[in-house]
């Protein structure tokens, strides 16, 4: 697919997680180092056509890194994408790296809010 995603210790590399940690600080629109729910549903909408289901944010809330008022920190973030590429989905984690404007060397070529509709 292009450069690796994780390390042997099973962690992301450090090209990976900077992907991913600009992904998510384009979410957290107001900075404070955690998706609200609003932000969230934005991420999953634009990620994967809908927004999460009540059932998806309960097993969120549950399961990651989150504040007291369920709004998802960046390790959670991080979590969330560690747990999907550990259990082998790598390639999902790919389409979401490149829908979000990274190439296969894991640059950010373009961000999806600099197209012109």
């Amino acid at each position: 697919m292009g450069v690796e995603l994780l390390q042997d210790n099973l962690e992301f590399t450090p090209k990976c997680e900077s992907a991913l940690k600009e992904i998510f600080e384009r979410y957290d629109q107001d900075k404070d180092g955690a998706l609200n729910e609003k932000e969230l549903q934005a991420f999953a909408t634009f990620t994967n056509g809908s927004p999460f289901t009540e059932s998806d944010l309960a097993d969120i809330r549950t399961n990651l890194d989150c504040t007291e008022d369920g709004a998802l920190l960046k390790g959670g973030f991080l979590q969330l994408y560690s747990l999907q590429t550990n259990a082998g989905d790598d390639d999902e984690t790919w389409a979401d790296l490149k829908k979000h404007g990274y190439n296969s060397d894991l640059q950010l070529v373009k961000r999806p809010e600099d197209k012109k509709e």
